[in-house]
């Protein structure tokens, strides 16, 4: 087993984490109340569902370790193909310190769902609160690991011009979920599609993306007789900066 079948496995715990993703929060973790909903039905919806949101919870931190994993195999293709590690730990660090403040927001819910019949109802509801708005402590990291990684693919031409646009979107709708610290309801709340849906969804389709396209670039490297992938990447920045370099002196590249 060569390399890069091990980044093909390591690429691929992106698509593990958004799936994981998905079915935590969409399918296994009840719907909950609006955010602006008394504190008793707050209290309600986890006397009722406490077990639902525990095994969503654990499947979402189970998420959060394959996220991880895959930071370790993106910082690396990252690193490879700009040719510094500059870019490529802003990646590392703005991934690992958004991933610290939705464990953080987890840890706030699972106590919410601990003991909610021993616990007074109002203060079950902060910490929900909490889970909801420790995303917007996570804003500044999940933005810098979006832009710096489309900076990277835009720059060296290593990937598809489409994905790095893609991950730009995933950084410019970041900023989107402030909305929840200045309203309870409407489409900026934590729980509305500017102030939650849009920018998770969006974070997902990028990662989904940006996983996928490593995984597929692997698995075609690690067939026998085939370029390296990472060759394959030296290769295609290589190949960019050659015709940059032309294009500055006015030659035609090739």
């Amino acid at each position: 087993m060569n390399d890069d079948r091990y980044v093909e496995y390591g690429a691929a715990t992106g698509i593990v984490f958004v799936i994981l993703s998905v079915i935590g929060f969409a399918v296994v973790i009840p719907t909950p109340p609006d955010l602006n909903a008394p504190a008793q039905e707050w209290s309600s919806y986890f006397l009722g569902h406490h077990d639902a949101v525990r095994a969503g919870l654990v499947i979402l931190a189970a998420a959060m370790f394959f996220f991880i994993w895959f930071l370790g195999t993106l910082t690396s293709v990252l690193r490879i193909a700009t040719g510094t590690p500059r870019l490529p730990s802003i990646v590392l660090i703005g991934g690992v310190l958004g991933a610290t403040c939705l464990l953080i927001g987890f840890s706030a819910e699972a106590v919410a769902a601990y003991r909610p019949q021993g616990v007074d109802p109002v203060l079950t509801r902060a910490l929900n609160d909490i889970f909801v708005l420790v995303g917007v402590a996570a804003i500044p990291a999940f933005t810098a690991f979006f832009a710096a990684a489309a900076v990277v693919i835009l720059r060296t031409g290593a990937f598809p011009a489409w994905l790095g646009w893609l991950l730009v979107i995933g950084a410019l709708v970041q900023p989107l979920t402030f909305g929840a610290l200045f309203t309870k309801s409407g489409a900026f709340a934590g729980d509305g599609v500017l102030g939650l849906f849009i920018p998770f969804i969006v974070s997902l389709v990028a990662i989904f993306a940006l996983s996928a396209l490593i995984t597929a670039w692997a698995r075609d490297a690690a067939r026998p007789g085939n370029v390296s992938l990472t060759d394959r990447i030296r290769g295609a920045v290589t190949g960019a900066a050659t015709g940059a370099a032309a294009g500055a002196r006015g030659e035609r590249p090739g």
